[in-house]
């Protein structure tokens, strides 16, 4: 594990330090925390997603004291590895549909990107689920990513003023239901598109499927027998583009007309 600095010297002199201090205090802020996070990120893969606060530290070759400083609390690292993971999920799931050249190759390099994911980096996906809502934050506010927070100002994002609920897996669903809907929008002749607010209700429910498939996967128990990534990609693209009746499963009766 990568070691982190432990030293965190405060900072320049209020508003008399020069704005050249004040901005390079600013990126050593943000540069600091976005290496917090990463080790951090590192030490749940390894320990697993019930590690402590004192357990990642430790980890980390670093104080507990150092993530509080920066973090607040564990939901707030929890809350800060899940910005930098599903950020870069779904920038990785919108460079693969974009590169796709049908709509059936949208489904499937989304599906296996998402497989890839979360089979590569499954404690720190459950890390990030098992977050709690965040009272302070809306649940429609969009997430950025820790880079450009930090290249904008180097300041940690301070609460929002409306109480409402914020879950960052529920956002990162909703953004990918929009990759999806525009996947079809452009692969789609006009004449057979889906129109608002049925397209929003189709996307949303395809990719409610592809997410409990892939976690049902991602959490078969030990000693089950795993389709492989590859399998289980073909299934759900299956399922997704060709509709959820198993195979050889009998189609009711049409009502007559």
């Amino acid at each position: 594990m990568k070691q982190v600095d432990d030293t965190d010297s405060a900072a320049p002199d209020g508003p008399s330090a020069p704005d050249g201090r004040s901005s390079r205090w600013a990126r050593h802020r943000a540069q600091r925390r976005t290496e917090l996070i990463r080790t951090a990120r590192s030490a749940v893969d390894e320990l697993g997603a019930q590690a402590s606060m004192e357990e990642i530290a430790t980890a980390c070759r670093t104080s507990k004291s150092v993530y509080y400083r920066y973090f607040g609390d564990k939901a707030g690292l929890q809350r800060a590895v899940g910005e930098y993971t599903v950020t870069r999920m779904r920038d990785r799931l919108e460079e693969a549909a974009r590169a796709a050249g049908s709509f059936e190759d949208s489904v499937e390099a989304m599906v296996a990107e998402y497989l890839l994911s979360i089979e590569r980096s499954a404690s720190v996906y459950r890390f990030v689920v098992a977050l709690s809502p965040d009272p302070g934050r809306s649940r429609h506010e969009r997430h950025r990513t820790e880079r450009t927070r930090g290249e904008r100002s180097g300041k940690e994002d301070a609460p929002a003023p409306d109480g409402g609920e914020r879950w960052l897996i529920q956002e990162f669903t909703e953004s990918v239901s929009g990759l999806l809907a525009e996947a079809h929008v452009r692969h789609t002749p006009a004449e057979r598109r889906l129109e608002e607010p049925v397209l929003s209700y189709w996307a949303a429910s395809t990719i409610g499927m592809v997410r409990g498939a892939g976690e049902a996967w991602m959490n078969t128990p030990d000693g089950t027998r795993r389709p492989s990534r590859a399998r289980m990609t073909e299934l759900i693209v299956g399922w997704a583009v060709d509709g959820l009746r198993p195979p050889g499963a009998p189609v009711p009766d049409q009502p007559s007309t």
